[in-house]
């Protein structure tokens, strides 16, 4: 059988005859209706995304001077660090699931990967024999400490660099990753460091250490986001002219989008590290030391080589994993000492006390494997 389509002719005379007409209503008088300009087509913002007037960035924090060393991680076995971990028979880890290239969900197998999900899984690797055990839990960057003291998770390894002021709340192992501050731009902006920024819109995450650094830069709008594809979505849409973090998360989205370019060198160095909850929230000490000898071991072994030049090198260049800092025992006296503090003056401002609390009692958790 043959289907024939049907077409309706119209006669060559009607249709000189419509033009005709279109023509004189084109040329006739201003009284006559115009054709109506096309809509313009706004693009929404991301999902909770806003311009920020100054007070959406978080107070503007002193990092309290150099940070203090890690633990060092001695020679006891994973059993005698962590015994209890080893019973649960899995790692519990926090990671992000949207930071490509660090910890993100693959949209091919459907499973979590990245630079930090595979120092997860060699650190799973030591304690049990076996990278597998491990179990991810998502958190987001202002959930991290409260994920860590809650005992939501056994460490985090998201993107958290490491300040002294940091480490009244949490304990840090070594670091295992050397950032520095950047700009993400479209290729050919014309934008090539934090000075061509006076008149341009910048993005950056809500409350994240990038968006308070910006208070010091000359910029004219601050676009926060809730995440950092929000910020390529942002830029993708002409919302922004350039991104700010540092290199490890604007790495990720440059991977995303062959358009955009890293730009604006800086002296200034960050670290990444694991953390841990405190000493003053739970005895610690053995599982820093645990990730402080997969992380010396994946320096000896080449691990960590490997790991960069798969996940970040393509994008940040070369790179080499940072060097360890191990504190003294009159070092984690102090900082054991500051943690108190802390704590005392946290405890009384959410109280509304008038007077300093008291500090606290030394506890076998404060003191119990903090000798190196």
């Amino acid at each position: 059988m043959i289907f024939r389509s049907r077409t309706r002719v119209i006669p060559v005379t009607a249709v000189l005859l419509i033009s005709a007409v279109v023509l004189a209503s084109c040329s006739s008088g201003d009284g006559l209706q115009q054709w109506p300009d096309p809509a313009d087509p706004q693009v929404p913002l991301p999902t909770g995304a806003v311009f920020s007037d100054g007070g959406d960035t978080g107070d503007v924090q002193d990092d309290g001077g150099t940070p203090f060393g890690s633990l060092r991680p001695g020679d006891a076995t994973p059993e005698q660090r962590v015994p209890d971990i080893i019973d649960r028979g899995r790692l519990i880890v926090g990671v992000s699931q949207s930071m490509n290239q660090l910890g993100f969900r693959d949209p091919v197998t459907g499973e979590m990967a990245g630079f930090e999900v595979d120092i997860a899984h060699e650190i799973a690797r030591d304690i049990f024999g076996d990278p597998d055990r491990v179990d991810f839990r998502y958190i987001e960057g202002d959930g991290r400490d409260e994920a860590l003291r809650d005992g939501d998770v056994d460490i985090v390894i998201r993107s958290m660099t490491v300040t002294r002021l940091r480490q009244m709340n949490v304990e840090f192992s070594i670091p295992y990753l050397t950032v520095s501050p950047r700009l993400l731009v479209n290729r050919n902006s014309g934008i090539a460091s934090e000075e061509d920024l006076a008149d341009k819109t910048v993005c950056a995450t809500t409350r994240s250490t990038s968006a308070q650094s910006l208070t010091s830069i000359d910029h004219n709008r601050l676009l926060l986001t809730e995440t950092w594809p929000d910020c390529l979505m942002a830029m993708q849409h002409g919302q922004v002219d350039a991104i700010y973090s540092d290199s490890a998360v604007l790495s990720g989205l440059l991977a995303q989008d062959p358009n955009t370019e890293l730009v604006g060198m800086s002296d200034h160095t960050d670290h990444y590290a694991v953390a841990t909850a405190p000493p003053t929230i739970r005895n610690t000490a053995g599982l820093v030391r645990q990730v402080n000898t997969t992380l010396e071991r994946l320096r000896s072994d080449g691990t960590w080589n490997r790991l960069h030049g798969q996940w970040l090198a393509p994008y940040t260049g070369a790179g080499s994993q940072p060097e360890p800092v191990y504190r003294t025992d009159e070092e984690s006296t102090e900082l054991r000492n500051l943690r108190r503090e802390a704590e005392a003056a946290e405890t009384s401002e959410a109280s509304g006390a008038s007077t300093t609390a008291a500090a606290a009692p030394t506890t076998a958790a404060d003191d119990e494997g903090e000798r190196s």
